[in-house]
């Protein structure tokens, strides 16, 4: 297991410690709020589609390397790299993958093209969880805790868009 390495560029929310484990905290990530950019009362259309499609207040698992203790206000952070790693193994491999596999195949007609892009699609949603099973032990692609925030100062971050930086 490596240790989080230091990136050029992290993406970064404000977070409240709920409990801890050995190495690890489970943290409640700090809502946005209306930015002023956006709608001034209902704030950013997209963060109320996640809210209307939210099951529950989400808690996210990250790695600890400073020791927080439930309650205290953090910085969670992930590199950007790996977020952009992440979003091309999940949407770009299964999409080249049944164009791929429906082009080889559409020589012998379109239900051969249709399942030739299936099957492609299928062995490529295969490939992900195996190397999504690989990557997760892998804390160069997991969120950790970057620094602990003082209360004061995340005050200053409400009227901030972060959605926009």
């Amino acid at each position: 297991r490596h240790s989080p390495e230091p990136a050029l560029s992290m993406i970064e929310t404000e977070a409240s410690v709920l409990s801890v484990e050995h190495g690890h905290a489970w943290v409640a990530p700090k809502p946005h709020s209306p930015c002023g950019q956006c709608d001034p009362v209902h704030g950013c259309r997209s963060l109320q589609l996640a809210r209307m499609f939210a099951l529950r207040e989400p808690r996210f698992r990250v790695l600890d390397p400073l020791g927080v203790q439930p309650g205290d206000k953090v910085l969670i952070a992930v590199p950007e790299k790996s977020l952009l790693h992440s979003a091309t193994l999940l949407y770009l491999l299964p999409v080249l993958a049944l164009m791929l596999g429906a082009g080889l195949a559409s020589p012998w007609g379109e239900p051969a093209a249709v399942a030739g892009g299936v099957s492609a699609l299928l062995i490529a949603f295969g490939l992900v969880r195996l190397m999504g099973r690989r990557l997760a032990g892998d804390v160069r692609f997991q969120p950790h805790i970057a620094r602990r925030v003082d209360v004061t100062v995340s005050m200053e971050f409400v009227r901030t868009c972060r959605s926009r930086s």
